[in-house]
């Protein structure tokens, strides 16, 4: 019977959201796979940020406001431009933790997972101030014994010796471990670490294909079972 259950968290139990982030989130896995280079995942982020400043470019420039004020020419078009401008100005502001969402049902089964017994922890190649916005938003830091992040670790993903960190953190074995993850990457880790069982789910950017080494492929970590855990 497994002690300790070591989550992902980008697609795993938070939510990628718009299609760059799944590309910066492919990118980094790849580059992790491909080098020994310690990168944090939030300096490849800032990266793709380049992205966004010319999207925030194109929203606030003075035609794309122009165009939305023309439909104050239609019936209730006044309604229509407020509410068109007042989502541009949303998408344009830099406010992370408002674009932060978790998986659903994730929130739930960590909690039956913590009432049930095991030890959990979450490890990212986010820094600790992503991983402390997500986790403070939902209220879900209550649940984790260990928290890794890309500046807290010197190891990075799929690395063996990321998850020998883990285990010697909470004192647990391998044979009692569980990895769950999104991306081949976390299945890598898993399979590295030589813990005892792996489950990959498909909320995040990776496939069935991706996660084809897995021991078990969910839909979601909303349909975990306790009697499926070994």
């Amino acid at each position: 019977m497994a002690k300790l259950i070591v989550f992902d968290k980008d697609g795993t139990l938070m939510q990628l959201g718009s299609v760059i982030v799944k590309l910066a989130d492919d990118l980094i896995n790849e580059f992790s796979s491909r080098s020994d280079i310690h990168v944090p995942k939030s300096e490849i982020k800032d990266a793709f940020g380049i992205v966004d400043d010319q999207l925030d470019k194109l929203m606030q420039s003075n035609s794309a406001k122009t165009i939305v004020e023309k439909l104050r020419f239609l019936p209730n078009g006044d309604q229509m431009a407020d509410w068109t401008l007042g989502q541009m100005e949303h998408l344009s502001t830099d406010n992370e933790v408002d674009d932060i969402e978790i998986i659903e049902g994730a929130a739930e089964t960590l909690k039956q997972l913590k009432e049930a017994g095991y030890t959990l922890a979450i490890v990212s190649a986010d820094d600790t101030e992503s991983m402390d916005l997500f986790v403070d938003k939902f209220n879900i830091r209550q649940y984790f014994d260990l928290i890794v992040t890309s500046d807290n670790s010197e190891h990075q993903k799929p690395r063996k010796e990321l998850m020998d960190e883990i285990l010697t953190r909470v004192n647990i074995s391998r044979e009692d471990t569980v990895m769950i993850g999104d991306t081949e990457m976390d299945v890598m880790l898993g399979r590295n670490g030589e813990v005892a069982q792996v489950i990959g789910v498909l909320t995040g950017s990776g496939n069935r294909q991706d996660l084809r080494h897995a021991d078990l492929i969910l839909d979601s970590v909303a349909d975990i079972q306790i009697d499926k855990i070994k």
